[in-house]
């Protein structure tokens, strides 16, 4: 990993501050001066990417910058920059998630990841999951609702909206709730096959763009925060400026080393969706038992069982220390909760006090994923990354 610092002995000259920008100029230091990667300076967005890499280039040889490493000899760090540049010279990438990965619209809206919206039914009406209704109001209705609420996948429609809106000058990947779970993916599909000839008509017409059309769908073997995971690593590797093919291998080979863990408070909500029997459930009313489950090859599993919600908790966190092995190893992190933000407090401080060297995000269980836990539901999702 290649990092830039500043350097005492220059100052930035002033036709640069005139032709970049003051401010522009201030926002490339400061990410420098976080020691952000050279990968990712250069795709940040400040400038374009090739006048990024140029940029640099000129303030190496003002020696306004030099390399953080001094074993890098100059001429070198030129061009690894030049070649960073003309290699990020691809079509832009959309990022496509569904609602029920659980993301954080604020996450969403930052990284520009479009969230397409399943339905859930309940007390005779239907809603789109984070457009017409929230986590807060699902639940609210949840407790009055005599029914299970019933979920759906989006429609071919509402993939070739985002599709037909975007195709002319973006390339698209798609990162999708497990297709065991959901026919999200599928329909995903469908909708690029059913009018694959209008969306490359659409790029052909763009000339500023290459003619080849870029749209994958990956299944994520996983729901709610094991998904976002694999989104918000995908969103970052786009950041970096990796191509879309480098992407997609890196998140595929990544979908079975996302781990996932959760317990849930009422276990009909399980039985109807089929995810456990109605003999285990009964067994575990009579006894008190809390299932903690998690995910192999895209469905739900029983891992473990515990007495009480409590010990439930720590038992997650003690099957991912078995799991990581090593305490110190880089992790991320994702903590959902169905209308339970006490429990997932607990979980974060458990996940905080077990390993230190991680980055965690906290959301809801939404509609999606709520109607199939019941409230009271909590989990933790982690993803280990490979060393550089």
């Amino acid at each position: 990993m290649i990092q830039l610092k500043k350097s005492s002995q220059s100052n930035i000259p002033g036709y640069l501050e005139d032709l970049v920008g003051a401010e522009k100029l201030t926002h490339i230091f400061s990410l420098i001066d976080q020691n952000k990667p050279l990968e990712e300076i250069i795709a940040s967005g400040v400038l374009d990417r090739q006048a990024m890499a140029a940029l640099l280039v000129k303030l190496l040889e003002k020696k306004v910058l030099i390399s953080a490493d001094t074993s890098v000899p100059d001429d070198k760090l030129t061009e690894t920059i030049t070649a960073i540049g003309k290699r990020c010279v691809e079509s832009p990438i959309l990022l496509v998630t569904d609602s029920a990965s659980d993301i954080p619209p604020e996450i969403a809206r930052e990284r520009n990841i479009v969230v397409i919206p399943l339905t859930v039914s309940i007390g005779g009406k239907e809603y789109r999951d984070g457009v017409d209704i929230s986590s807060e109001q699902f639940y609210e209705l949840l407790e009055k609702s005599k029914t299970f609420p019933v979920t759906n996948p989006p429609s071919e429609a509402d993939f070739q909206r985002v599709f037909n809106n975007n195709i002319a000058d973006k390339d698209i990947l798609g990162i999708f709730i497990s297709k065991k779970m959901s026919e999200t993916v599928n329909i995903a599909r469908q909708a690029k096959m059913s009018q694959y000839n209008s969306y490359l008509k659409q790029r052909l017409a763009n000339p500023n763009m290459p003619k080849k059309v870029q749209m994958e769908f990956i299944d994520s073997r996983m729901v709610s925060m094991g998904t976002t995971l694999l989104v918000m690593e995908a969103s970052e590797k786009i950041r970096a400026g990796w191509s879309f093919a480098a992407i997609k291998d890196h998140i595929e080979k990544l979908v079975n080393e996302v781990r996932v863990f959760f317990m849930v408070d009422n276990l009909d909500y399980l039985v109807r969706g089929g995810r456990i029997g109605r003999g285990s459930a009964m067994f575990g009313k009579l006894f008190g038992f809390k299932p903690i489950l998690d995910m192999v090859g895209g469905g739900v599993n029983a891992k473990g069982r515990t007495i009480g919600g409590r010990r439930a908790q720590q038992k997650m966190i003690e099957f991912m220390r078995q799991e990581i092995g090593d305490s110190n190893k880089a992790l991320k992190v994702g903590i959902c909760h169905a209308s339970a933000p006490k429990k997932a407090e607990k979980i974060k401080q458990l996940v905080e006090g077990s390993f230190p060297n991680h980055d965690h995000v906290v959301s809801y269980f939404g509609p999606i994923v709520g109607a199939h836990t019941g409230p009271g539901a909590v989990g933790v999702a982690y993803l280990a990354l490979p060393e550089d």
